[in-house]
C-alpha cells in the first residue's frame, strides 16, 4: 500500500467514489463511500482524510467531499 499521505488518501477516496458512481445519485454514492471508509480505513487514515475538509486546496471530487463529511459525522456519532 502506498504511504498514507493526504495527497494519496485524496486520490484513493476519489477512486472509490468513481468506482461506486454507478450505484445511483451522488448522495447514495457518498453514503457508500463513507461506509467503505468507515469499515476499511484505519483511524489515522480517517483522521487525515477528514482533515482535508478544512485544507485550503484539495483535489477532492464534490461527491467525495460529501462522503468525507458523512464519514466525519459517523466518527462523531461513534464517539458519543
Amino acid at each position: 500500500m502506498p504511504v498514507a499521505t493526504p495527497k494519496n488518501l485524496v486520490k484513493m477516496a476519489n477512486q472509490i467514489s468513481l468506482n461506486l458512481r454507478a450505484n445511483g445519485s451522488d448522495d447514495v454514492v457518498a453514503e457508500h463511500v463513507a461506509t467503505h471508509l468507515q469499515k476499511f480505513w484505519s483511524p489515522p487514515m480517517k483522521q487525515m482524510i477528514i482533515a482535508q475538509l478544512s485544507a485550503p486546496e484539495t483535489d477532492l471530487l464534490p461527491v467525495t467531499t460529501v462522503a468525507i463529511e458523512k464519514l466525519s459525522q459517523m466518527q462523531h456519532d461513534k464517539r458519543d
